[in-house]
């Protein structure tokens, strides 16, 4: 005979709390509050110097903070919670005049705050709790808010960036460098025959070597280039700051990741070829960049391909792409 029990409800965690005032009196008031509940475990801190080093070495829920810290702009306690330690919920300890003080802390990034004398032990752990869940509840909207950020900026065959993020991209770096006489310079690359690799051998196989070809660009590129999908066939590569040459350079470093790539790990499938067509712009408008570059795309595609295998001996600079 099996004689079943039922599952113990979960124990509440404990949640550490971090007491900051400058006043020991009410630190210690306020400790023992919460030492009344096995919940918390709390640590105090007399100033903000004090707290910065706590806060550096020790995990902390919740953070209980005299107003008049949390308001002093001389004080680094907003600014490290806030940037640094958004794990962390905030309640204040207001005095003076709570009224006035409420709504400019809860500006700052307060969860929540307390008036000094007005609450007791179990007042004071349902505000903390609540404070602790909802600064939880936030910060997983906001995770969930980057990632759909995110997704709506993302190709999601190749994981580079999409239309949308080019174009916004394009735009602002355009923006940025205007009347400061610094280039920006775009790179246009086309996959060359996935519609005829679709056909006779399924969409599969051209997915693939659309993903192929957005690795081999996405190596290429140097850490502050902006690389997407910005087509069925089509990428674009913002270079922002770099001059014709150094695009061509760009442009000459991804051909040979493509064709070295070919002569070795994709030397068991379709190969990859990419036509480009590179410009600058100065002081320039996105669409007129952008035209200009794909002048250079489409004047490849009526000359000879652009891509030839690497030989042992042969050229090691690449092919010519503007």
């Amino acid at each position: 005979m099996t004689i079943r029990t039922a599952t113990p409800p979960a124990q509440p965690r404990t949640l550490r709390v971090l007491i900051i005032d400058e006043d020991v009196e009410r630190i210690r008031a306020v400790r023992q509050l919460l030492e009344s509940s096995p919940r918390f475990h709390a640590h105090a801190a007399r100033g903000a110097q004090e707290a910065e080093g706590l806060l550096a070495d020790g995990a902390f829920d919740v953070a209980i903070i005299a107003a008049r810290l949390w308001l002093d702009p001389a004080s680094p306690l907003a600014g490290l919670l806030r940037e640094r330690r958004p794990d962390i919920a905030v309640v204040l300890l207001l005095d003076g005049q709570p009224d006035l003080e409420a709504v400019p802390s809860l500006k700052l990034g307060a969860h929540d705050f307390l008036t000094i004398g007005q609450f007791d032990a179990a007042q004071l752990a349902l505000r903390l709790i609540a404070a602790v869940e909802e600064n939880r509840t936030l910060r997983r909207r906001d995770t969930m808010v980057r990632w759909l950020e995110r997704e709506a900026r993302t190709d999601h065959l190749t994981g580079l960036y999409n239309r949308h993020a080019f174009d916004e991209r394009l735009r602002d770096d355009c923006a940025a460098r205007r009347g400061t006489r610094e280039p920006v310079t775009l790179i246009l690359a086309d996959l060359v025959g996935t519609r005829l690799v679709n056909q006779a051998h399924g969409h599969d196989v051209g997915d693939d070597m659309l993903r192929r070809a957005a690795s081999a660009i996405a190596h290429s590129i140097r850490g502050g280039d902006f690389a997407a999908r910005i087509g069925g066939d089509d990428f674009g590569v913002i270079l922002p700051g770099a001059d014709l040459a150094v695009g061509r350079l760009i442009a000459r470093r991804i051909a040979q990741e493509v064709e070295r790539r070919n002569l070795s790990e994709w030397a068991d499938l379709v190969p990859v070829s990419l036509s480009f067509g590179v410009a600058t712009g100065v002081d320039c408008e996105p669409a007129d960049l952008f035209a200009a570059a794909d002048r250079q795309l489409a004047g490849r595609h009526r000359t000879a391909a652009v891509l030839s295998l690497l030989r042992p001996g042969g050229e090691t600079d690449g092919p010519s792409v503007a």
